[in-house]
């Protein structure tokens, strides 16, 4: 806070000054814009300021220093003489408070103009940040549809697979109606093989004339 340091001296001899305000008009004025506006400013870490405002902040200190010798000047007399004209101080007076103006305007537009970039730059920001968003948001909405496609798919090889096992199913039930026909057919062949094997005993037995009673 090295920059705030003038202005508490200043304040302190212009308390010496009270009754010659019209020998500085609206200085006092000036130096407590300056101040709050310097304050303001000297919040921010020294990285954050731009080139523009520590150039304005460095002329700042020089009509600071500038208005501390005046003031000093001017107490001085006040001391030795007791009552100082205000035309000997008036142009001084006059050139300090235009300085100071200057530094106010210089220093609230190099403010102003690291707003502003602040302001783009996070401008810029907001504006990268809703392209990346509105990306995101594509991706998901491609996603959902790819989603939506491999349900649908999964749902048809479901069905499918549904329509195959059914199939089998009844196919097996087939298979099984079939082995049931076959084991009746193969019976029916067993009692026919077993009578042409009783025919053929009995034939074989007349022919020799030997029968015995089947």
């Amino acid at each position: 806070m090295e920059l705030i340091t003038p202005f508490k001296g200043i304040y302190s001899m212009f308390e010496k000054m009270k009754f010659n305000e019209q020998t500085c008009p609206h200085i006092l004025e000036r130096l407590k814009a300056l101040e709050n506006l310097a304050l303001f400013i000297l919040q921010k870490e020294s990285e954050q300021l731009s080139e523009d405002l520590n150039e304005a902040l460095g002329k700042l200190k020089k009509v600071l220093l500038s208005a501390d010798e005046l003031i000093q000047k001017f107490t001085e007399s006040l001391a030795v003489t007791r009552v100082v004209k205000s035309s000997d101080y008036k142009l001084e007076f006059e050139t300090l408070n235009k300085s100071l103006t200057d530094a106010f305007v210089t220093l609230s537009a190099a403010l102003h103009a690291q707003q502003g970039k602040m302001l783009d730059k996070q401008e810029t920001q907001l504006t990268e940040q809703e392209s990346m968003l509105n990306e995101l948001k594509i991706m998901l909405s491609e996603q959902k549809v790819m989603l939506k496609w491999q349900k649908k798919k999964m749902t048809e090889t479901g069905r499918k697979l549904a329509e195959q096992d059914r199939k089998m199913a009844e196919q097996d039930r087939k298979m099984a109606g079939q082995d049931r026909k076959f084991a009746g057919h193969e019976r029916k062949l067993g009692k026919q093989e077993d009578m042409l094997q009783r025919v053929d005993t009995k034939l074989v037995c007349e022919s020799r004339g030997n029968c015995p009673i089947l």
